[in-house]
């Protein structure tokens, strides 16, 4: 069974993580301006959940230069380095599409019931 250790990561604002090993789920967050801060963040989650699956959603967006760009770009490529089996990315264009499609019904998943109103923080 994976052990699976999947990240929304953003780099300068908050990065979101959800691990699941089984019937055990956690979320975790960190909101920081610096990248190396959400590095040694996972990097710790690595080392205590010692997941053997990692999951990101990754982004392309050349076009949008500036320092939290830079910083996103910064994190990614650490996260592929991190000591683990398997690691995988989903581009964020696939995942707002996906998101989109289940909000408005165009698609369904067996394991995802929406619930409007729920999900809101």
């Amino acid at each position: 069974m994976d052990k699976i250790l999947s990240i929304d990561p953003s780099g300068t604002g908050t990065t979101g993580i959800y691990f699941k090993n089984g019937a055990k789920e956690e979320f975790k967050q960190i909101k920081e301006k610096d990248w190396l801060k959400h590095y040694d963040f996972i990097s710790s989650l690595v080392k205590v959940y010692q997941p053997n699956f990692l999951l990101f959603e990754s982004s392309n967006f050349i076009r949008l230069r500036g320092k939290d760009m830079t910083s996103l770009f910064k994190l990614l490529g650490a996260l592929e380095v991190l000591p683990i089996q398997k690691i995988k990315s989903v581009p964020v264009d696939q995942v707002k599409r996906l998101t989109k499609e289940l909000l408005t019904g165009n698609k369904q998943l067996a394991e995802i019931t929406y619930q409007q109103g729920r999900g809101k923080g």
